[in-house]
């Protein structure tokens, strides 16, 4: 039994959780919508095509048969940047799909809130940084390259 003080609390913890089992059933959806992203891009005047998956990996290139005139650098460089634009596309759109998502879980108290301690903690975690889309040759700092196998 609920004392009578600590009804409004309970109802808006109810609300609370309600809040929380709802946006848990949308991000299962969303999730498997951003999983089953593609994008494709082309370069070389489309005779080059670039499919790549939620991850931005390459799942498909396509090559057509009239590639005269194009040197194997000139392909290689296109089927990049093919690539990275079909990469960047893919990113466009899972930020769109999750879009709700993330106004609906910035509108829910935050842990930091219950928890104002964490927040110092948070803050002195590390940030993930993003791979470079540049050739390590290109890099400024290069490490020692003898581990990579294709230079060999």
């Amino acid at each position: 039994m609920i004392r009578p003080e600590n009804n409004r609390a309970a109802a808006e913890t109810a609300d609370l959780f309600d809040s929380v089992t709802e946006t848990l059933g949308r991000m299962a959806g969303i999730r498997g919508a951003v999983a089953a992203l593609t994008a494709t891009a082309s370069a070389e005047h489309g005779r080059i095509t670039v499919t790549v998956n939620a991850s931005g990996s390459i799942i498909e290139t396509v090559y057509a048969d009239e590639l005269r005139g194009v040197s194997f650098g000139q392909i290689a460089r296109a089927t990049v940047k093919a690539a990275q634009v079909a990469a960047a596309e893919v990113e466009t759109e899972k930020a769109r799909l999750l879009a709700p998502l993330t106004t609906r879980a910035n509108s829910l108290p935050q842990i930091t809130d219950l928890f104002p301690d964490l927040a110092a903690f948070r803050a002195q975690m590390p940030q993930p940084l993003r791979a470079p889309l540049t050739a390590p040759s290109t890099n400024v700092e290069q490490p020692d390259d003898r581990h990579r196998i294709l230079d060999r």
